[in-house]
């Protein structure tokens, strides 16, 4: 075997023993050692390739950022096409979905509220003049509207994305309306 599908191979042995150890315990309860035991990987094997576990999921979390910036870039305020594309993405990368759960890390999860709020904030609040919320009230709607959207997905996360993408991303439009 080539060492670079050797060293391959061991990188996502990590990364799906990352996926079920995130299934059962936070990102912060998770040792190295038990990342390295369920992966079957020897820990000098995980540290040719990452110093800790932080290092491990930095380059999921800034590919988890950047996919989420385009994303969301990309669709332009529209709340349906944005979300959609997001849950194909993460019913596709499990990874991805492991680090938004709750017991994902904190970064990932302030990020992801982050841009939600941005979201909302172009596509809701323009057109809604009607909605005479004030500056004051358009903080607290968006972080509400967020924080919905956020819950929700980590819902869907935690049943084991039983709904279909779609089915997840109507539901959401049909509840933001």
């Amino acid at each position: 075997m080539s060492n670079d599908s050797r060293k391959d191979r061991t990188k996502l042995q990590l990364r799906d023993a990352m996926i079920q150890l995130l299934g059962e315990k936070s990102f912060d309860q998770i040792s190295t050692t038990e990342l390295v035991k369920l992966a079957k990987v020897s820990r000098s094997s995980f540290y040719t390739h990452y110093q800790d576990k932080y290092d491990m999921i930095e380059a999921y979390q800034r590919r988890l950022f950047e996919t989420i910036q385009y994303v969301f870039e990309k669709n332009n305020g529209n709340i349906h096409a944005t979300m959609l594309e997001t849950f194909e993405f993460l019913k596709g990368n499990q990874i991805y979905a492991a680090l938004l759960s709750e017991n994902g890390s904190k970064e990932i999860h302030q990020f992801m509220l982050q841009k939600l709020k941005e979201l909302i904030q172009s596509s809701f609040f323009p057109q809604s003049k009607h909605l005479k919320l004030g500056k004051l009230g358009e903080i607290y709607a968006t972080t509400y509207y967020a924080n919905a959207i956020f819950g929700t997905t980590q819902s869907w996360i935690r049943r084991k994305q039983k709904e279909t993408p779609t089915q997840i991303a109507n539901l959401l439009v049909e509840l933001i309306n």
